[in-house]
């Protein structure tokens, strides 16, 4: 399957969009509020599991759930350029590099 070269453009640009978040201060409180909001969950899902009448497994599956959601919102960042290269390189293209990934200055890295 070809990709057109706006098609690559626009994926480009999202690529950057989406990694660029992670050079905002907000990123990185919105990262810390998510590990918090995950560690809470993982709290309850262990009361949760030690209930002597039982565990709610449907609870359980729904904090798991949750726990996955949060982890794959805040790695899209910083699997989006990875994500774009893959994507590219299976597509037959090449990327072009800029002067700041030549030498290793990757946004996020």
């Amino acid at each position: 399957m070809s990709v057109s070269e706006e098609t690559t453009r626009e994926l480009n640009r999202r690529a950057d969009r989406l990694s660029s978040l992670l050079a905002t201060p907000g990123w990185a409180e919105m990262e810390a509020e998510v590990e918090r909001k995950i560690a809470r969950l993982k709290k309850e899902a262990g009361n949760l599991a030690l209930n002597p009448a039982g565990a709610d497994q449907r609870r359980l599956d729904t904090i798991r759930g949750t726990i996955a959601a949060l982890r794959w919102f805040v790695g899209v960042p910083r699997h989006a350029q990875d994500t774009l290269e893959k994507f590219l390189a299976e597509q037959g293209i090449e990327m072009e590099e800029e002067a700041g990934e030549r030498d290793g200055a990757r946004i996020g890295q």
